[in-house]
This record gives structure tokens, C-alpha cells and sequence, in this order.
């Protein structure tokens, strides 16, 4: 099973890091080597999987990647692009001071706004 939404949320939004252990446990990865074994246990993993029939290798990543995309990955990774490019979108008009779409001018500024302030019930 790969990262459930959650825990992928948390990642992007936090921009925290993963050691090799728990990218194991989230299915991020399907091998982790120890580090004075990584090039020798790389190169060896990689050999088994070169020394595969080619068409039986292309069929077999291909019937993956269809199941895949039946189970909606494709349409995540186009959302996932539409998204990416608002973000640049956005990025350029905020760079550009321009107003991102869907902001009308009688809009106050937040970021020109004034300080918050505590609510008193004594104050107006």
C-alpha cells in the first residue's frame, strides 16, 4: 500500500524529512540497504532486475502502470500538475505585486493590514 493522503499532507505542507526506515515502512521505497553495503547491494539488485528478459520486463511494468492508472494515478498526476502550475501562476503574480485571480481591488491588502488585536469585551 503507498503513502495515504494524510501522511503525505503532512510532508509537503511541513517540508519535514524521511530517513530510509520509515520511507521503507510507507512504501516510498522497496529496499533499504545499510550504508557501508549501498553500492555493492545496489548494484546487485540492479543486476537481477537487468538480467530479466526485456519484453517480459516492459509487459510486466506496463500491466503495473495500467492497474495503476485504473485505480485513478493518472488523474492524480494530472491534478497534481494543474496544481503545480497555479502555484507558479500565483508565484509570478505575487512576485509581479499583481492580484492573484479572484481577488477584486476593493479587497483590503492582509498583508498591508494592521496588527491584529485581542478582543476585549471592555473595548469597542
Amino acid at each position: 500500500m503507498g503513502i495515504r493522503p494524510r501522511k503525505a499532507k503532512e510532508l509537503l505542507l511541513t517540508g519535514d524529512s524521511l530517513d530510509a526506515d520509515e520511507a521503507y515502512r510507507l512504501g516510498m521505497v522497496s529496499k533499504v540497504f545499510p550504508l557501508d553495503q549501498l553500492e555493492e547491494k545496489t548494484l546487485e539488485f540492479a543486476r537481477r532486475i537487468a538480467e530479466r528478459p526485456t519484453m517480459a520486463a516492459l509487459l510486466i511494468k506496463d500491466s503495473v502502470n495500467a492497474a495503476a492508472d485504473a485505480m485513478g494515478f493518472t488523474e492524480a498526476l494530472r491534478h497534481a500538475f494543474h496544481v503545480h502550475e497555479l502555484g507558479h501562476a500565483h508565484w509570478a503574480a505575487y512576485n509581479e505585486n499583481r492580484y492573484p485571480v479572484g481577488l477584486p481591488p476593493e479587497v483590503e491588502d492582509w498583508r498591508n493590514a494592521k496588527p491584529s488585536k485581542i478582543a476585549r469585551r471592555d473595548e469597542p
